[in-house]
């Protein structure tokens, strides 16, 4: 049975480093990838729904106020149109089940609202109460809102930290692992061949030396062993 020599050894530490890399490489362009797309998905979700919510209290200020004015029946009407707009644009770009439970308790709680709305005379106050109410809910959305955006940072900070880890695994700690045992490799086979140089030179030296002697101490010399120079003999 064969056994595993310094050259396997040196080649297999040596595809350690390349091998992490080519396991960590694409983790970390894909999260990197990730993180730039962070300030467009933001723009696209977070602050979507929040301009939605904006637009729902906005709504919903000119829905009253209209009730005052002579034209106010269309002003109803139209502000309801953006009304159910807002709300089919906050449900499309919410991302947690908070703020879709928030969405369609709007939603149902503002139709009865909008026909009592439409009926009411100008005068009538009975409506301010449920006015309130609805403008309570999309003052929740607001703080679901913000929630969903406190858990898109937090999420967000998880994954930059596992990503730091992977980074300084795969550039750092991988690489100066990798050669420590090389060198400590080296450092024992730079001894075994400094031991074979030292037998080699005590054996007879003569010109009857066998081809196989010769070519032993031609290849210590490639490897960096040569025979000792006489100049710096003690």
């Amino acid at each position: 049975m064969s056994r595993i020599t310094i050259a396997t050894k040196l080649r297999l530490v040596s595809a350690i480093a390349p091998l992490v890399l080519l396991i960590a490489t694409p983790i970390l362009a894909g999260g990197f990838y990730l993180f730039g797309l962070m300030p467009a998905l933001l723009q696209e979700n977070q602050y979507a729904i929040l301009r939605a919510a904006d637009g729902l209290e906005s709504a919903l200020y000119k829905m009253d106020w209209g009730r005052t004015q002579p034209d106010g029946l269309e002003i109803i009407k139209g502000q309801e149109r953006r009304f159910v707009g807002f709300v089919d644009s906050a449900r499309s770009h919410a991302s947690t089940r908070d703020q879709l439970d928030k969405i369609e308790q709007i939603a149902q709680t503002a139709n009865p609202i909008f026909d009592q709305l439409r009926q009411a005379s100008p005068g009538d106050d009975s409506v301010e109460p449920r006015l309130r109410n609805l403008q309570g809910l999309i003052a929740d959305l607001n703080a679901a809102n913000d929630g969903a955006m406190t858990e898109v940072i937090e999420r967000a900070e998880s994954r930059s930290h596992i990503f730091i880890t992977i980074t300084l695994v795969a550039g750092l700690l991988v690489p100066w692992a990798v050669f420590f045992l090389l060198y400590r490799q080296a450092g024992q086979v730079g001894g075994a061949l400094r031991a074979i140089r030292s037998c080699f030179e005590k054996l007879p030296q003569g010109a009857g030396q066998s081809i196989e002697l010769k070519e032993i101490d031609e290849k210590l010399t490639e490897l960096g062993f040569p025979k000792p120079n006489p100049m710096f003999a003690e």
